[in-house]
């Protein structure tokens, strides 16, 4: 795949982004555009896997720092709840 400066420059930042080499997102990301184009259905692809456990964590810290805002029981149990939501995904990434 030949690309420009600019365009690879895109593709480095993206990757970045998702933590992955730019050869590893670009992989990711053509095979996801391919079952996309194929109709295939199924879990996401790691790239979207990876992006949906960056979020939970990200609101599990929001959680936590509103803890001493508001109730912390029921901060305590929603922050429960993410962490199983976390685990799940880690495993789907691990056997990917």
């Amino acid at each position: 795949m030949r690309l420009s400066e600019e365009e690879f420059a895109q593709v480095k930042a993206a990757a970045g982004e998702a933590r992955l080499t730019p050869t590893g997102y670009a992989g990711e990301v053509t095979i996801a555009a391919a079952r996309a184009a194929a109709g295939a259905c199924g879990p996401g692809s790691r790239f979207e896997l990876a992006t949906v456990q960056r979020e939970l964590f990200a609101v599990r810290t929001a959680l936590v720092g509103a803890a001493t805002v508001l109730d912390a029981d029921q901060c305590a149990a929603a922050v429960e709840r993410l962490d199983g939501l976390v685990d799940r995904v880690h495993a789907l990434l691990t056997r990917s």
